[in-house]
């Protein structure tokens, strides 16, 4: 069995310490905590003076067979106590019968955030995920104060996501009428930057340009108010998917037992959208293609052509901007009948890749545009990526095409990622089902791709006009056996709706008497007069003028299966 020990450490002599000797060394004279006089042994430079440790320490033998040394407690007994168990749990681990998560359970969160942030970086994910995920992490560790695993508590967690949700106190601001970028950022607590591109985003009101530009206060004023309600359900479910994703990872590496953050469920983000995005019309997508196509005002180096090709792309194809940014002529095969493109499993949000089909037309203009360029660099380049809902917004107000528009639920906007909206809502109202929908969006479940696909009012009315008619009507049918019945039982029942008021000769349709002779009847407009076989019933309108009839060549099955139908007046 081990034996407890108390390792010495060097630490600095002070200026006015007493060296005395003993047993031919010098030593370093103090007194206790108890105020008993006490000798420490100095080191062999004689800068330092060696005093033992609080606690306890004791050496074992791992179940690999390596020598560790592990810290005790400050009393000897329970360091003992300690020893014990440790063997044991050797012993246990040598049998194949630990815990692998025991041991993590003393590593501090830090280091487990760290090794996950590699792991997404070696899993391919791109490095604006990769940032954000473990940023939207480590904010939730911080605000419950958990520093091991050991402290995460999901019910914590829950309220520090409501308290996110929660609106806030809008900041008073000092009596001035404009402040700078870095002022206002300090006085609602936010980075310049996110305040800058809030400003810009916004299209708030700005006051002069470059180094000397300030802020107005109804600019500052506003920003305070948005910052003040709170973060939206869907940042919300940003921290829970971040942190859903950071357990599993636990449990697979065999960190923890169970996913110490299973409990958070997703927040409901229908009554709350923050940034709902619309499509645009075909007539909306056709005068913004003629006016960007003419522009001749350029956006990081994409002319008015470039930039007229890149949304017909993606109105076509339904890529994403990133996607679109990586495209090259290479990855393009427009030859008809079925012109393609390629787009790369690594530049594919699903990480599958994709081969998506291409309306001729389309094919037909990029053929043209591509035509003599390098096949292996990007077609539009990588500079408009970041800010291609701004590129887009400029041409949405050149063409005279509202970016913002309200909806059912409130503001809807019209983003680049509107274009991918756009493409998948043309298809569903074009009568694509749903299944091809999901392949053409590359999505995982019909679910999404209901949510891209959208439906409006006119939408609706034009599918329930497709129903059949539900207000009862005054039209009486009479099957053709009745009519057909001899003796008096046909006359019977012509003259009965004749006399009841249901038939009126001046709205007849082409009526027609198949191998009998039907009832004979006064010529008066109530009055109804059945021909002779294969005769023709001639309409009369209301103006008393006579219409053609319809020739009655008709087959014996198609006889019986006719209904003659007699509308009210």
């Amino acid at each position: 069995m081990p034996k407890p020990f108390k390792p010495r450490f060097a630490h600095p002599l002070p200026k006015d310490a007493v060296i005395v000797e003993r047993q031919g060394r010098p030593h370093y004279q103090t007194k206790d905590e108890r105020g008993r006089p006490v000798l420490y042994p100095l080191t062999a430079d004689g800068t330092k003076y060696l005093r033992p440790s609080n606690d306890w320490y004791f050496r074992y033998r791992d179940a690999s067979g390596r020598v560790r040394r592990k810290r005790g407690c400050s009393d000897r007994q329970a360091t003992e106590r300690l020893i014990t168990e440790t063997i044991r749990k050797v012993e246990r681990i040598r049998l194949g019968y630990a815990d692998p998560a025991e041991e993590h359970l003393l590593r501090p969160l830090a280091d487990h955030l760290a090794d996950f942030a590699t792991y997404l970086t070696a899993k391919g994910n791109v490095q604006e995920h990769c940032t954000a995920t473990v940023a939207k992490i480590r904010a939730a560790l911080d605000g419950i104060g958990a520093v091991f695993l050991a402290d995460v508590n999901a019910g914590r967690l829950s309220s520090w996501l409501c308290d996110l949700r929660r609106p806030g106190r809008v900041p008073e601001l000092p009596q001035a009428d404009s402040f700078t970028a870095k002022e206002a950022a300090q006085l609602l607590d936010m980075d310049v930057g996110s305040f800058r591109r809030f400003v810009a985003r916004h299209r708030l009101p700005v006051i002069g340009s470059g180094r000397s530009r300030r802020l107005p206060r109804s600019t500052v004023e506003t920003v305070a108010l948005q910052r003040a309600k709170g973060a939206s359900p869907e940042t919300v479910n940003h921290y829970i998917r971040a942190l859903r994703s950071f357990g599993a990872w636990l449990v697979r590496t065999r960190r923890a037992a169970a996913d110490p953050f299973d409990a958070l469920q997703l927040v409901n983000t229908t009554g709350d959208i923050r940034h709902a995005r619309r499509e645009l019309t075909a007539d909306e997508l056709r005068q913004l293609f003629v006016v960007t196509k003419a522009s001749s005002r350029s956006f990081r180096g994409l002319s008015g052509q470039d930039r007229y090709l890149l949304y017909l792309t993606a109105a076509a194809t339904g890529f994403r901007a990133r996607a679109l940014a990586h495209l090259r002529p290479a990855d393009f095969d427009l030859r008809p009948p079925s012109p393609w493109v390629v787009l790369p499993a690594r530049f594919d949000k699903s990480r599958r890749g994709k081969v998506q089909p291409i309306p001729t037309d389309v094919a037909a203009v990029l053929a043209e545009y591509l035509q003599g360029r390098p096949a292996d660099r990007p077609v539009w380049g990588k500079a408009f990526h970041p800010v291609a809902a701004e590129m887009l917004r400029r041409d949405l107000e050149s063409a005279g095409i509202p970016y913002t528009v309200e909806g059912p639920n409130g503001p809807e906007h019209a983003d680049f990622h509107s274009l991918r909206h756009t493409y998948l809502t043309l298809g569903g109202r074009s009568g694509i089902d749903l299944r091809t929908l999901q392949e053409l969006a590359g999505h995982s479940t019909p679910t999404l791709t209901a949510r891209y696909s959208h439906r409006r009012l006119y939408d609706l009315q034009g599918a329930v006009e497709k129903l059949p008619s539900l207000v009862p009507s005054d039209v009486v049918d009479v099957d053709v056996t009745t009519l057909q019945a001899t003796g008096t039982q046909g006359e019977q029942a012509v003259q009965k709706a004749v006399h009841a008021g249901c038939i009126r000769p001046h709205s007849l349709a082409s009526l027609y008497t198949f191998g009998h002779e039907g009832p004979e009847c006064d010529e008066s407009p109530q009055v109804l007069k059945m021909q002779q076989p294969d005769a023709i019933l001639h309409q009369v309108a209301s103006d008393g003028s006579e219409l053609p009839g319809q020739d009655s060549n008709l087959d014996k099955e198609s006889q019986n299966l006719l209904c003659y139908r007699y509308t009210t007046g």
